[in-house]
């Protein structure tokens, strides 16, 4: 009778449960595969968008000399000889302001960009020496908005722009300074470095100071962290100082994570059969506990109202906030479920039960995702909780009696 439970209807309960994780797999693949589809064809569209992301290099500072010798003939001759040189003084500040682009599925952490370099250098080559100074553009794929170049206060002329790099060369005799100047603002996607140049490099007065307009800022691999942090109003303050390093490694700051909807909605959605495997178990073994035995068809609109959850989730993260895409599709997942239960078995059943377990399993569970790196300990310490409040609430059970002999 409603007493005991029949195999028969067990049977079919677990072969709804196979269905509906099989429509849930289905479901996750298929929004994975919409976020590798407008990754893949968003990505070139977006560097031409909003650029890409930025490394800048410090500029390369190279003394040419002609030399007189004589050749194995005895001839007078001249050849050129280059010498890299090490500015004496790096002066850089750099403001980085967050401003995420959406397109389609995905967030795009895109930011702008002003930069200000000020670098002072002296030589000891006597020989009616130029200083060439090469710079070199961050990156060939973004547009730089107020550029300016200069060395001792002459514009460098933009006409020997080739391969993202600029030359100007000055006369310089030794032991005199040159001082040179770059400004420009861009935009950028990811992440913003600066390195010291090919290689390891030898830096002597370095200062750079960033300030940025936002807080869970990251630091790039391979990068030295700053020396200061300094909070400010809105962002931080990050200065790098050193007055001689020897280094091959860079400075940079990558911007904010986004929160993207498809691979959290994805993910959400292939851990649906887990919440559901909690709720049934928690329904059926108190359904027992209380003679109340749902039919597998209820089983069967349960299932509908749980996986209504994830494919609303699905289809609204792409038209509003993924958090209110959640909010909305956790409350008609649980209207459906509630009010359905209440006319079927009862409110009692449906609000002390049905309900709660609800909440916790699909809603709660769902929502562990939303905190990277938390949603395996969050799950593990809510299903030791139900574990142990079920096997106490069922210890004392004559599940004998419960199943019919």
């Amino acid at each position: 009778g409603a007493m005991s439970m029949r195999p028969a209807n067990l049977g079919a309960i677990i072969a709804i449960y196979i269905g509906v994780t099989i429509a849930w797999l289905v479901l996750g693949g298929s929004l994975n595969m919409r976020t590798q589809n407008s990754f893949s064809r968003l990505n070139a569209q977006v560097a031409g968008l909003w650029g890409s992301v930025l490394h800048q290099r410090a500029p390369e500072l190279i003394v040419q000399e002609t030399v007189p010798y004589r050749d194995e003939k005895g001839r007078k001759k001249t050849k050129t000889i280059s010498h890299q040189l090490v500015p004496d003084s790096s002066n850089i500040a750099v403001n980085l302001n967050y401003d995420p682009r959406r397109k389609g599925l995905l967030w795009y952490r895109t930011y702008a960009v002003e930069f200000d370099g000020t670098y002072t250098v002296t030589h000891t080559y006597s020989r009616q020496p130029y200083l060439i100074v090469i710079f070199h553009f961050p990156s060939q794929q973004a547009l730089y908005d107020d550029f300016s170049f200069t060395v001792n206060d002459k514009e460098a002329s933009l006409v020997q722009a080739n391969h993202g790099t600029i030359k100007k060369s000055i006369p310089l005799p030794a032991g005199e300074k040159a001082k040179i100047h770059v400004h420009y603002k861009s935009r950028g996607l990811n992440s913003w470095t600066y390195s010291f140049g090919e290689g390891v490099s030898q830096v002597k007065n370095f200062t750079l100071v960033a300030k940025t307009d936002f807080n869970n800022f990251d630091f790039p691999p391979r990068s030295i962290s700053p020396t200061t942090k300094r909070q400010l109003p809105k962002g931080w303050e990050l200065t790098w100082k050193f007055t001689n390093l020897l280094s091959g490694f860079q400075v940079g700051v990558e911007v904010p994570e986004e929160l993207n909807a498809g691979p959290v909605a994805a993910r959400i959605s292939y851990f649906g059969p887990v919440g559901l495997l909690f709720f049934m178990g928690v329904v059926v073994i108190i359904g027992i506990m209380r003679g109340q035995n749902l039919h597998p068809m209820h089983y069967f609109f349960i299932c509908a109202g749980f996986f209504a959850f994830h494919i609303l989730i699905a289809y609204t993260a792409d038209h509003v906030d993924f958090k209110l895409a959640f909010l909305v599709s956790a409350l008609v997942s649980l209207l459906l479920v509630t009010s359905y239960l209440i006319r079927a078995v009862g409110a009692q059943f449906a609000l002390l039960i049905a309900a709660p377990a609800q909440l916790l399993f699909l809603v709660l569970f769902s929502y562990a995702f939303f905190f990277k790196g938390y949603t395996g300990l969050t799950i593990t310490i809510g299903s030791i909780i139900t574990l142990a409040v079920l096997m106490h609430l069922t210890a004392k059970v004559n599940w004998w009696a419960r199943f019919g002999a």
